[in-house]
């Protein structure tokens, strides 16, 4: 996907061709003979909140984001939600009728905001600099750290945490915790220390609980662009509506015939289902 451009809307995904990515979505009739076996949540892969970065939350309006990690969610709900969802209407048929999420039902539920622009980045490269590749350098200049790469010395592993236009959430998250654990942050740590804090909790957050990807440890590095850079375009973003279109991108996913698994932010879901379901 070099170069893509996505855009997260009410209705859906669309690429930078505006073609609309929506999967060819039909009623799984397999999904009623058992659950989920895995439903993306994250929790380990997100630094503990911290009253210091607050300021810095409430700054790109996203504050409302540290109540909601480490959700239980209801595996036998999701999947009998899942099994009801219709590609075409983006509804869920009852025998009553069809009812949906809505933007409104988002932003209750979330406190989120719904106004001001799409959620929009590209996962095109920066230029590589100072012999780092571009994303590699882009990291570093904002949080102080070279991320391993394939073929560095320091990619210890058999998938280093680089990996073409993603980056692991696990390794950044691990990295900066063991940071932490032997210079803890404080509310006189000076203030682009909190600020570096308050990224890498955006990268937890965002990438593995509000945006997750099945496996919960990837995390595109358009999103990069977006939590590493200016504060004052962070704010400007309609994070509701981003995650109102998510959640229809996943649910179409998941009634799939082949579905075994589904990502995204299903704790709104549940949510909703607590709220208008008998």
């Amino acid at each position: 996907r070099l170069g893509t451009t996505w855009i997260y809307t009410t209705n859906g995904i669309i690429s930078s061709k505006d073609r609309w990515i929506q999967p060819t979505c039909t009623t799984n009739p397999t999904i009623g003979q058992g659950m989920f076996g895995t439903i993306t949540r994250g929790t380990t892969n997100v630094l503990p909140f911290h009253p210091a970065i607050l300021p810095f939350l409430i700054r790109a309006r996203l504050d409302p984001i540290r109540h909601f990690n480490g959700i239980k969610v209801d595996r036998q709900l999701i999947t009998a939600l899942a099994e009801r969802w219709g590609k075409e209407t983006h509804c869920f048929n009852f025998r009553e009728g069809e009812a949906t999420i809505t933007l409104k039902d988002v932003a209750i539920l979330t406190h989120l905001p719904i106004d001001d622009k799409p959620v929009c980045a590209s996962d095109h490269p920066p230029e590589d600099r100072d012999g780092m590749p571009g994303w590699v350098h882009f990291i570093h200049s904002v949080l102080g750290v070279k991320v391993p790469v394939k073929g560095s010395v320091d990619a210890t592993d058999r998938l280093p945490p680089m990996r073409k236009h993603q980056v692991s959430i696990t390794w950044l998250t691990k990295y900066f915790r063991d940071h932490y654990e032997t210079h803890p942050l404080t509310e006189e740590s000076p203030e682009d220390e909190k600020e570096r804090y308050a990224r890498v909790y955006l990268i937890g957050m965002i990438g593995g609980v509000f945006f997750s990807k099945k496996s919960s440890n990837l995390l595109s590095c358009g999103w990069l662009r977006i939590i590493l850079g200016s504060w004052e375009e962070m704010e400007e973003f309609s994070w509701a509506s981003a995650c109102l279109a998510y959640i229809y991108h996943n649910l179409c996913n998941a009634s799939l015939k082949s579905a075994r698994e589904v990502s995204g932010t299903m704790f709104i879901v549940q949510f909703w289902a607590w709220e208008h379901m008998p």
